[in-house]
């Protein structure tokens, strides 16, 4: 089991989280999975993600009113009053002690990119004109289990009226565009170059 830990630490650390941000992101990892925090530190992130996004929590970051030392020790304090786990607490500390608020919306990100290859999951995203029916949902899941294939697949579905029908598929970051707007402005392309 250690080896297979160590393995995985390994390809998180040079095939899924390149540059300054891989690195950070991996020691956030590394630490939540020996304090057996994985799981609370992606639910905290989860919320964090939508947070650090706002004007004004951007703002904060990247003012210099306050030093590095003072935004360190406010958000530790906030992570611990929060709620959060120790090593999600410690590596908002760090971020904000080396100067890297402005990376930490894109780390949040790579660390939940990175326990949905934790749980050996593919990330799935259908857009349709119209809701998918329950028959559609299954076929197109089938469909999906032979792309993905031992993975679980964790599925989005949102509705797009203007694709006009059909459907647009992203199975982890490759996309299949088969709507009818696509199509539409295919045909328009080619008629337009045939007169």
């Amino acid at each position: 089991m250690r080896l297979s830990v160590l393995f995985f630490q390994y390809l998180l650390t040079y095939f899924y989280t390149p540059g300054i941000e891989g690195r950070y992101v991996s020691a956030l990892y590394s630490a939540a999975h020996q304090m057996n925090q994985l799981d609370d530190v992606e639910k905290h992130c989860k919320a964090l993600q939508t947070e650090v996004g706002k004007p004004v929590v951007k703002d904060y970051f990247e003012s210099s009113m306050q030093s590095r030392i003072e935004k360190a020790k406010f958000l530790h304090e906030f992570a611990k009053s929060a709620g959060m786990p120790d090593s999600l607490a410690n590596f908002l500390q760090l971020v904000a002690e080396n100067g890297r608020l402005k990376m930490l919306r894109k780390m949040i990100n790579m660390f939940l990119i990175v326990m949905v290859a934790h749980r050996n999951e593919a990330l799935c995203e259908v857009i349709t004109a119209t809701p998918l029916e329950e028959g559609d949902r299954a076929a197109l899941m089938e469909t999906l289990k032979k792309f993905v294939q031992d993975k679980k697949i964790t599925l989005t579905e949102k509705v797009d009226p203007s694709i006009m029908g059909g459907m647009i598929v992203g199975v982890d970051d490759k996309h299949v565009d088969l709507s009818i707007k696509r199509k539409m402005l295919l045909y328009t392309e080619i008629l337009k170059q045939a007169l």
